[in-house]
């Protein structure tokens, strides 16, 4: 699992699950009912372009995703 966010104060991350998985996950930090945090999907893209053949090019699509989704309606 990969994870992005511009620092730990985010609550909303650009996340990578890992295996065989194309997707990007979108998620927003939220409370389930006993107010415990929880990690809920905003919106979850199939990488387009295939998946990133190295570590670095992973990060850069996690970041473009994530600035991607602060910039349009993700919803």
């Amino acid at each position: 699992m990969f994870i992005y966010k511009p620092n730990d104060y985010s609550n909303d991350r650009v996340v990578w699950y890992g295996g065989e998985s194309t997707q990007l996950h979108y998620e927003e930090e939220a409370t389930d009912g006993n107010g415990c945090p929880m990690w809920t999907d905003i919106a979850v893209p199939t990488i387009m372009g295939g998946m990133p053949t190295g570590v670095s090019e992973l990060h850069a699509e996690l970041v473009d995703y994530y600035n991607y989704c602060q910039t349009t309606d993700h919803y």
